[in-house]
């Protein structure tokens, strides 16, 4: 069952023995899935979202041609044949994909390349969320865990205006979910936000909770191996058996339980919204049936898509959150109804339904936004920024999608750009004092090859008093016969330099001028009074310095 504008929608069955066929169709959704997959681009297996984040962290923002169509057909197949899981990841991959395709298209460099991959990626998911502004914003910060892809920004909003425009112009242009009047008219106390901190905190510890069945899900099918095409068919045979045991175990009025752990699951999240799970209140049976509902929801995504069914992790999470937070905001009717009315669950459904997701993707931003364009109102952005940034912090570093990196420090999309601005911004004075050490020419040869591997130099500068000799690498030091190496002077094997260098020299100058003169060693002179040889550099002791550095840049 599907969200829906309309409450005389608003129904779903359980009837039997039909519900006996969901197993049977699961799996032979799942089978398809599997051999599409296998023969075609085994890429479109899993949820979509990381092997888009992984195109545009490794692979230059590339994704084959075929993959968005082979995408929308699996995921219609794993969804609409009952498999567990969100179309939003499936939608992620494929706007990534025709972004990718686009630029290959305009003869695009692997940069443009890959901001058009995430601003098709942003694209969808405003679109199909109704909320343009949070998928721009998504596009820029589901690559990261602690950071943005600000050069994302002005093609995302774009592009994810014209989505939601054409999106909504075919499908309505209604918010995602039908909203109550008194979620649209919901008026703001702070006197509640330590309970919207409660829902917070829910939301992470549960988001942790997913984050593990999920990662044990893939790392399980993963260790069994087996053929490609069965593995989904195997995970969907086994969510499919956790639903038909629960669908037996529950009582009828509980079956709302099993069937929201099918498909999408947005017709059922539209049914706590707008209060018809219960519409006289909260009695204990209520909290068993949410309960049961979250458990079942995770479990079934994880197995379905953890063994390579093509279904999102976003919409699971959309209605995981939406039911802790109906969960808790009726409990909180409960304990306290003069200060949370029936009418504020509501606000608690659609604030958890965010607060989930935006503590395991590490998108709060992208989310909050997404609470205030799909409730139509601002007045519940102060609780959403409470509990979604509460969960944020409860997740710690723990987050869904294996593939996002800290930083764009630590995203080899950058690694180049951060390379450049080492080059530029560092002396070769700096890399000089690190690279040789300074040895008087009376110096001997084993006195020397000691003083370089004592302080780990590749090259010793040969000096006396202010009078630069030359230079020599430990390798020549070490090609000296052992038989003369005591009675051998560094002196007698000192070269000159090919070219001299001033100490505020930049790297990337250096590697210019030793380039035109085809040189690989360059003396370093101070810039500062009194002018002499402060070392010498080598053309591969600064591409080392820079590799290290970005290697160990702070994260």
């Amino acid at each position: 069952m599907e969200g829906t504008s309309s409450v005389s929608q608003l129904a779903w069955s359980s009837s039997f023995p039909r519900v006996l066929l969901v197993p049977l169709v699961m799996v032979f959704g799942a089978f398809l899935v599997g051999a599409i997959a296998w023969a075609y681009a085994p890429e479109i297996a899993g949820h979509g979202t990381d092997a888009t984040i992984r195109a545009f962290h490794r692979g230059a923002g590339r994704i084959r041609a075929r993959v968005p169509i082979l995408k929308t057909i699996a995921s219609a197949l794993t969804l609409g044949t009952g498999g567990s899981g969100g179309r939003e990841g499936p939608v992620s991959q494929i706007g990534g994909g025709f972004g990718s395709l686009w630029a290959d298209v305009m003869q695009l460099g692997d940069r443009d390349r890959r901001v058009a991959l995430a601003t098709g990626m942003g694209a969808g998911i405003g679109a199909i969320f109704r909320a343009p502004l949070g998928g721009a914003v998504y596009s820029a910060e589901i690559l990261y865990t602690a950071d943005f892809e600000p050069e994302v920004f002005v093609p995302a909003i774009i592009a994810s205006v014209v989505a939601y425009s054409v999106y909504s112009s075919a499908l309505g242009f209604h918010t995602l979910f039908a909203t109550p009047a008194s979620l649209v008219n919901y008026t703001f106390n702070p006197v509640r936000l330590p309970l919207y901190a409660v829902l917070g905190v829910v939301c992470g510890g549960a988001g942790l909770l997913f984050i593990r069945m999920y990662r044990s899900s893939e790392t399980w099918f993963a260790a069994r191996g087996g053929h490609p095409i069965v593995r989904p068919a195997i995970g969907a045979a086994l969510a499919s058996s956790i639903f038909l045991i629960a669908y037996f175990a529950l009582p009828e009025q509980a079956h709302f339980a099993a069937l929201s752990s099918l498909s999408i699951g947005y017709g059922f999240v539209q049914v706590a919204l707008l209060g018809l799970l219960s519409p006289g209140g909260f009695p204990l049976l209520v909290f068993l049936i949410l309960a049961a509902a979250i458990l079942l929801r995770m479990s079934m995504t994880s197995l379905v898509v953890g063994s390579g069914g093509s279904a999102g992790l976003f919409g699971t999470s959309v209605v995981v959150g939406a039911f802790i937070g109906t969960a808790i905001g009726g409990g909180f009717h409960d304990l306290l109804p003069g200060l949370v009315p029936l009418s504020v669950v509501a606000v608690f459904s659609i604030v958890g339904m965010m607060s989930f997701f935006g503590g395991i993707s590490k998108a709060p931003l992208a989310v909050l936004i997404m609470v205030t364009e799909m409730a139509g109102s601002y007045t519940v952005l102060p609780a959403a920024m409470l509990a979604i940034f509460v969960a944020y912090v409860v997740t710690g570093r723990s987050h869904i999608y294996t593939e996002q990196v800290p930083s764009r420090i630590e995203s080899p999309a950058h690694l180049d750009e951060y390379r450049a601005y080492f080059l530029a911004s560092t002396q070769v004075g700096e890399i000089a004092a690190q690279q040789s050490e300074a040895v008087p020419p009376s110096t001997l040869v084993p006195e020397a090859i000691r003083t370089a591997l004592a302080h780990g130099r590749s090259i010793l500068s040969i000096d006396a008093d202010g009078t630069w000799w030359g230079w020599v690498p430990l390798g020549d030091l070490l090609d000296v016969p052992v038989e003369r190496r005591a009675t051998t002077r560094v002196a007698e094997l000192a070269q000159p330099a090919e070219v001299v260098l001033a100490s505020d020299t930049s790297a990337e100058e250096a590697l210019r001028r030793m380039d035109e003169a085809g040189a690989t060693v360059a003396a370093v002179v101070a810039v500062a009074e009194p002018v002499r040889v402060v070392g010498v550099v080598t053309r591969q002791g600064i591409r080392d310095r820079e590799t290290a550095v970005t290697r160990t840049a702070p994260r």
